[in-house]
């Protein structure tokens, strides 16, 4: 039963093209059965996929906070309400798109600090570890061809862990120890443990050192900020990530940061009139240090900050070192005195204060020098001068006289010395008193200026005090209405919508695929159909035979004869008589191409009838393709049609018999080169008459009438015209053969059999045609029968 490509176009008239476009119902049903298993598959195909997706999809967490915003303006006070509106929508659209600028984000980014995430790898996905990762990493990146990597880590033994990544496209493996820092030429790693390190842990882990380019772009990716409510000015900060706290910390920080930026926004007059501020106060800083180290040196230097008074004093000094400069040269003359009295033996007579102010020992030896002096005055009153006596005084007055000169003359040198150095002062005075009026201008011109100094850096220091008590006091206006909260279920995948989505999905591509195939199913499907379709009466449908899997055609009815088969052939049978009364007839089968059954119905339909008790001959016609021997069981001998028709065998000889007792069959014999011609010579109508002689009915199973002629020749001898339309198979304009045969060649008894269709309840039994029992279905065979007498 192999389907032929050979086939031809043909061209439907008006009422034929109305049933074809026209909604067939039966078609629909019979295509949705057959399509039932791919609609389920498809169903449950995109179900489990969309399922798959949902179990196998991170979830995307998104957290949000409300913003209200304020702004002010003068319209408002004048009452321009348009306008207002116009720059409040306007005001919003530029807070909105601040927060999304990459000005802003990089404060965000640099104050997250997440610069480092960490993750561990799961069994299909992997899963970021915020503020909960067992390590942390402090790096310093040398080759910035090491950002956005990942660095796997494996924990080892003790303290121990394995560190690998990806270099010039070879991967690096390398063992280390935590807290101990990793240096290379591409960069510095840092690695220690937290609180959630645990030394049993097993899993793999990574994390990845992201830039900050890259980390912007991906707060921005992640980050929407909407309008919430125009009119109330309010605004919407949202952001989605795999982890959902880091989603809700990054809403949080986002918002302080912009309630900060915007105040800072307000200060800016503020800080740009302080920061000028410290520019001066440290410039005034700098000139009063200036002076500072002027009057330090001044003070090093001269030993004094008040010139007045140290004119006074030098003037006053001066006056004392004359005074002591005269007392000094008039005990010097004193002394001179003093020796030349020694120098002359003569008594010394010395002033007693002058005394007083001499060395002590100098004016002991005076005293001692004077009283022997004395003394020898009055021994010589008693004693002569070449005494003893006298000459022991004499002799102590040399002595005190030598001692007295050297101490007179070391004491001279004494005051020398002081004179001199009293002289070396006094010229020091006087050169600094003739200094002291230009030094004192000098010095006071720059105490002017350093008080000048000072009080300007007061004022400044009191102007920058007031505007950082004002900059203290500044607040902004806007406010977090909704604070960020930790969401409880993700945004994406939504589990039930997908799966929901997916069972749609799978419906309407199960639907599109019906609708599909209800569009191109171009073949037969139903007795309803061939009904429309066909001019000549449906004589019976004969079901699909299911009961084992047939290699080749097959005699069938005699293993089952109770089969709804069986009963398709008896009720066919039974129309074949209403058809023609002959108590003999001649029946051609056939079929617009190969594979349509008529080989295999022509041999049950011969068994049915011969179980009847008629004597029944099955003839293959078909002599470029034969099957009757294979179907009932016979061989293709040399003898056959081919051989009869050529007037080489005989009718007699060329029968054979089959296991059905009645039956019987002509194989077709040798394929001749010239099958057609063969069936026009007169040797065929001999065989005819001979067979129709010899067997109550003889059945031809003829060629394809869409392929060959042969069959159109055959049907001409027949008394009945079989045309086989197999269910599922023969496509519609098929039918435009079977109608062609009807119109061109007035064939009376040309019928038509459904074959092959599918004996399912509730398809393909239009108008009755249902089989089983006769117990079961005696009243629609009663139908059929009645409905085939109306027809002819």
């Amino acid at each position: 039963m192999m389907e032929s490509n050979g086939q031809a176009n043909y061209n439907y008239s008006e009422d034929e093209k109305d049933i074809l476009e026209s909604f067939d119902l039966e078609r629909f049903w019979y295509v949705l059965k057959r399509s039932k298993y791919w609609m389920v598959g498809f169903i449950i195909l995109t179900t489990v996929l969309s399922y798959l997706y949902v179990r196998y999809t991170k979830p995307i967490f998104n957290s949000e906070s409300i913003i209200k915003l304020e702004f002010e303006s003068e319209a408002n006070v004048l009452g321009l309400v348009e306008i207002v509106n116009t720059q409040e929508r306007n005001e919003i659209s530029g807070e909105i798109e601040l927060i999304k600028s990459r000005l802003f984000l990089s404060r965000v980014a640099d104050a997250a600090k997440i610069n480092v995430s960490y993750h561990v790898y799961g069994r299909y996905l992997t899963d970021e570890r915020y503020r909960n990762s067992p390590f942390i990493v402090s790096y310093k990146i040398h080759n910035s061809a090491f950002f956005d990597i990942p660095f796997d880590i494996e924990f080892g033994a003790e303290d121990s862990f394995s560190l690998s990544y990806v270099k010039n496209g070879v991967e690096v493996n390398e063992t280390h120890i935590f807290n101990e820092e990793i240096k290379n030429s591409n960069f510095n790693l840092l690695i220690q443990r937290t609180d959630y390190y645990n030394s049993k842990d097993e899993n793999k882990y990574f994390f990845i050192i992201s830039s900050e380019d890259a980390l912007i772009s991906q707060l921005q990716s992640n980050l929407n900020v909407s309008p919430e409510n125009f009119n109330a000015k309010t605004i919407k900060v949202s952001y989605s990530d795999f982890n959902r706290y880091k989603a809700r910390d990054l809403v949080n920080l986002i918002d302080s940061l912009y309630l900060v930026y915007t105040k800072e926004v307000k200060n800016v007059a503020i800080e740009q009139k302080i920061d000028f501020l410290d520019e001066q106060i440290l410039a005034t800083e700098g000139r009063l240090s200036e002076y500072e180290d002027y009057f330090e040196e001044f003070t090093i230097e001269n030993r004094t900050t008040d010139l007045g008074e140290d004119l006074n004093r030098t003037i006053e000094q001066l006056a004392v070192l004359d005074s002591q400069r005269y007392g000094i040269r008039r005990n010097i003359n004193d002394l001179d005195l003093i020796q030349k009295q020694v120098n002359e033996k003569n008594a010394i007579a010395i002033n007693p204060l002058l005394l007083e102010q001499l060395p002590k020992s100098l004016g002991e030896s005076i005293v001692e020098y004077s009283e022997l002096q004395q003394e020898r005055e009055l021994k010589l009153a008693s004693y002569n001068e070449t005494s003893y006596i006298i000459e022991q005084i004499d002799n102590k007055l040399d002595k005190n006289k030598r001692l007295l000169s050297e101490l007179l003359q070391s004491y001279e040198t004494t005051l020398d010395d002081r004179l001199i150095q009293i002289d070396r002062r006094r010229n020091i005075l006087e050169n600094n008193l003739s200094q002291l009026p230009s030094m004192g201008t000098e010095y006071g011109k720059n105490r002017r200026l350093y008080d000048l100094q000072e009080e300007f850096m007061l004022s400044l220091q009191t102007s920058k005090m007031e505007l950082e008590i004002t900059r203290a006091g500044t607040v902004t206006k806007n406010v977090v209405l909704s604070p960020a909260t930790v969401p409880t279920s993700p945004i994406k995948p939504q589990k039930t919508l997908i799966v929901v989505a997916g069972f749609m999905v799978g419906f309407i591509v199960s639907v599109i695929f019906l609708l599909i195939r209800y569009l191109i199913h171009n073949k037969i499907a139903g007795v309803r159909e061939l009904e429309k379709l066909a001019k000549v009466p449906v004589l019976g449908a004969i079901p699909e035979y299911k009961k084992e899997a047939l290699s080749q055609t097959s005699l069938v009815v005699r293993k089952d004869s109770k089969s709804s088969l069986s009963e398709a052939l008896r009720t066919i049978r039974t129309n074949l008589d209403f058809v023609n009364t002959n108590s003999k007839s001649t029946i051609s089968v056939t079929s617009t191409i190969s594979g349509e059954g008529k080989t295999f119905v022509a041999a049950n339909l011969g068994a049915i009838m011969a179980m009847t008790g008629q004597k029944v001959c099955v003839v293959d016609i078909d002599m470029r393709k034969p099957k009757v021997h294979l179907a009932l069981g016979g061989v293709s001998k040399t003898d056959g049609v081919s051989t009869i028709l050529a007037g080489k065998s005989s009718v007699k000889n060329s029968i054979q018999e089959t296991p059905v007792e009645g039956l019987h069959f002509i194989a077709a014999g040798p394929t001749p080169p010239n099958p057609s011609e063969l069936l026009l010579q007169n040797s065929f109508q001999k065989m005819i008459d001979e067979l129709n002689k010899k067997f109550d009915v003889v059945i031809l199973d003829t060629p394809p009438v869409g392929l060959v002629t042969d069959g159109r020749l055959v049907m001409k001898y027949c008394d009945i015209q079989l045309y086989i339309v197999r269910a599922d198979y023969s496509k519609r304009n098929f039918v435009k053969v079977l109608n062609d045969l009807k119109s061109s060649n007035q064939f009376s008894n040309l019928t038509t059999i459904l074959n092959s269709i599918d004996s399912t309840p509730g398809y393909g039994y239009g108008y009755g045609y249902g089989y089983g029992y006769y117990t079961d279905d005696e009243s629609k065979v009663e139908k059929v029968t009645s409905s085939i007498k109306n027809l002819f």
